[in-house]
């Protein structure tokens, strides 16, 4: 008899512990099996196994309950190494999250301890010789030889279908499934290699130097050329016999990346994102644990590639806010970088035109190296931005969106055959509707949100719970029927454009046009294609494009970002301006920028304009060191979530006692009510936490935690966020 402690799929603390199954046959940890749990049949994760001689009445007996037998055996073999099962549980503690949720996370849906639908193995029917005999007829020998040659698919075979069928009757062949692995698609690029310029050798060799577990921060301005040193950097580590990781924000957005990793090292390299198909992953992630790749290219959840013998993670903009988990478990990837990075003794390497403050700041202070790329490759200059008070627009009788400036400049861009790109984010046609009258607007019944009107559906809708509805007639306060469209996204500019610039081909690049499978790369193709010559977007159109003939950027509300309330707030708006700056003159023509703002003399607006990182640095830092903000202290925001108004704001006034009475030497602010205090029907209080010592911090969330998820009945839950991207 074996004794199985299993996890159980659901991702809840009350439920996070091992529950003891039985099982006649052998079984190993490290496999997902079927099994029964309150009265539900569910997949459950085997952690460790003990063998005994006693029977199963003799254990209720020992254990004091009865017990139940495993269903069914999902996996013959461990779905997770030891390496990553330790990681789970590391994580799972940094994180104070359930570790069935930890587990779950480094796994493609296939493989996740999960009831979901099992993607099936993809075959086509294959033939072989397997008998050095001759046929009877010369058409059959003929045949017989050209498959000895290789393997063919049945549907490649240039001969009957009834010939085929002899030489299976005679024994000479044989027809199998041939398992296809579904590879994403990828559109080639010049695969020529590049000389580097005497800086990014300098940066090269620099970090091959650094000791194992180094962290190496490149910090370099947008077109220096970051991605060759990660080239050069990938090809120096295969040579030793590693293997890399190389990380990048959102995959999605990104193709470029993707792109040169696979027209310089071929099938060596594996793709994990989420705009895989189910299958795609699966197979992708499979290529790696048959150790049939050396590369992993991906964006955040590709840190937990089952990649062994690694020698270098590279994450490139580093800066990016989509390397934080904003799900339980709620992980940095840097987090998991590091690591990982313990376990196999391997580098970091850092990139960005913005670095984290944080990250910026440990590099000035020598805990991770630095290296510098301050000039574009050949020496091309950064594009120059003129910023646009939309004030003194408004003084001058322009109401418009666009400033004079902007619309002269698209305008000329436009005329001389080139493109340009737009920056807005905020997606969507108007950004709420509003009653003339009683003033009241339409909000989400959900969540303490306004609804954003979407024109091509005539729809209003909930960008945080998806729930909409068809545009009200009346007020539904006063019932009057004075409504009016209030303020402008994407779907708005777009239509604006149109009736305002001669010639101009308009494509929107935002969630609502890329939220199906390949949708943006198709995108971003046409538009290299020169299908359209201006390119509407949200912030994802500041990430990783390249596009040779965009000599013309503008941004149309730079304060959208900056009055946030959040710390990050400035920090957000110079990385967002300065990288959707780089994207203009990156061709053989120079590039300008039109930024325009209500805070021109804003210190984050002001400098990105400048395209002056140091001087931003030392000013952000200031600002946080008189608000004890990090890199000053460590962050920890505690949200407390609950369905009553009532019962949360009383639970986050215990939990503020506690941490109060525990924690001598930490900052505690709160609770108040979360930036959006009401969201899918949860209403969320927010405290933050300003420690530099976390034992004390682990203990107390512990016993909290212990308390409020595992025994309120799910009336209460308490949300624990690690370095917090974001405080909204």
């Amino acid at each position: 008899m074996y004794i199985a402690h299993v996890l159980v799929e659901h991702s809840s603390h009350a439920l996070d512990r091992s529950f003891t199954y039985l099982s006649k046959k052998p079984v190993k940890a490290g496999v997902r099996v079927s099994i029964f749990f309150n009265h539900q049949r569910i997949v459950g994760y085997i952690l460790n196994v003990e063998y005994t001689s006693k029977t199963k009445e003799e254990l209720e007996i020992e254990y004091g309950f009865r017990l139940a037998y495993i269903n069914e055996l999902i996996d013959e073999e461990p779905i997770l190494n030891e390496e990553l099962l330790s990681l789970a549980k590391s994580l799972s503690k940094a994180t104070v999250s359930p570790l069935i949720s930890c587990l779950q996370v480094m796994l493609p849906g296939n493989l996740k301890p999960k009831s979901v639908k099992r993607v099936a193995i993809k075959t086509m029917k294959a033939i072989r010789v397997i008998s050095d005999e001759k046929a009877k007829t010369s058409k059959q020998n003929e045949c017989l030889e050209m498959l000895r040659s290789k393997d063919f698919f049945l549907h490649d075979v240039p001969y009957s279908r009834a010939l085929i069928s002899k030489l299976e009757e005679q024994g000479l062949i044989e027809i199998y499934d041939q398992e296809i692995l579904r590879t994403p698609e990828v559109e080639n690029v010049d695969s020529s290699e590049v000389s580097l310029t005497d800086s990014q050798k300098k940066v090269v060799e620099g970090i091959l130097v650094t000791k194992e577990e180094s962290i190496s921060l490149i910090h370099g301005v947008t077109g220096s050329g970051k991605t060759e040193v990660y080239i050069d950097l990938t090809r120096h580590i295969l040579e030793q016999g590693k293997n890399v990781i190389m990380l990048v924000p959102e995959i999605s957005l990104t193709p470029m990346m993707v792109k040169i990793f696979k027209s310089r090292f071929g099938n060596q390299v594996a793709i994990l994102h989420s705009r895989l198909s189910a299958g795609e992953k699966y197979d992708e992630y499979r290529r790696i644990t048959r150790k049939e790749v050396r590369i992993v290219v991906g964006a955040r959840s590709a840190i937990f590639a089952p990649l062994e013998d690694i020698g270098l993670i590279i994450m490139d903009e580093e800066h990016d806010s989509s390397y934080k988990q904003e799900n339980t478990p709620r992980y940095a990837t840097l987090q998991v970088a590091k690591m990982r990075a313990r376990t196999h003794k391997c580098r970091i390497v850092l990139g960005s035109a913005t670095p984290l403050v944080e990250s910026y700041a440990r590099a000035k202070a020598g805990f991770y190296h630095l290296f510098e790329l301050p000039e574009r490759i050949n020496k091309k200059p950064l594009p120059h931005v003129d910023i646009v008070n939309m004030e003194e627009e408004t003084k001058a009788g322009n109401y418009g969106y666009m400033s004079q400036l902007m619309k002269s400049r698209l305008q000329e861009t436009i005329d001389r055959g080139e493109q340009a790109i737009l920056l807005l984010n905020k997606r969507g046609y108007a950004s709420f509707i509003k009653c003339t009258d009683c003033q009241e607007v339409v909000k989400c019944p959900h969540c303490d949100v306004t609804l954003t009107y979407h024109k091509n559906e005539d729809r209003l809708k909930c960008h945080y719970c998806d729930f909409s509805m068809n545009v009200p007639r009346e007020c539904p306060s006063c019932h009057s029927t004075h409504l009016k469209k209030i303020g402008y996204g994407t779907q708005r500019i777009e239509e604006y454009i149109q009736s305002h610039i001669v010639n101009a081909k308009v494509m929107r690049f935002d969630y609502d046009t890329t939220r199906n499978k390949n949708s943006h790369t198709k995108l971003l193709k046409a538009f290299r294609n020169k299908e359209a010559n201006i390119l509407v977007g949200t912030q994802m159109i500041a990430k990783g494009l390249d596009f040779e003939n965009v000599t013309f950027v503008g941004v149309l509300s730079a304060d959208l970002t900056l009055t946030l309330p959040d710390y990050r707030a400035s920090e957000r708006t110079f990385q967002l301006l300065t990288q959707v700056a780089g994207r203009s003159g990156r061709g053989e023509k120079s590039g300008s920028v039109v930024i325009q703002t209500y805070n021109p003399d804003h210190y984050a607006i002001a400098l990105a304009a400048k395209h002056d990182y140091a001087h931003f640095y030392e000013k952000e830092m200031a600002y946080r060191k008189l608000a004890n903000y990090p890199p000053y202290c460590h962050l920890l925001a505690i949200v407390v979530q609950s369905r009553s108004d009532a019962v949360v704001k009383r639970a986050a006034t215990e939990i503020k006692y506690h941490l109060v009475k525990s924690l001598n030497d930490a900052q505690i602010i709160g609770p108040s009510e979360a930036g959006i205090f009401k969201m899918k029907d949860t209403y969320r209080e927010r405290i933050l936490v300003k420690y530099k010592d976390a034992k004390p911090v682990y203990r107390i969330l512990e016993s909290l935690n212990d308390f409020y998820n595992k025994k309120q009945n799910g009336k209460v839950s308490m949300v624990c966020d690690f370095h917090p991207y974001t405080l909204i």
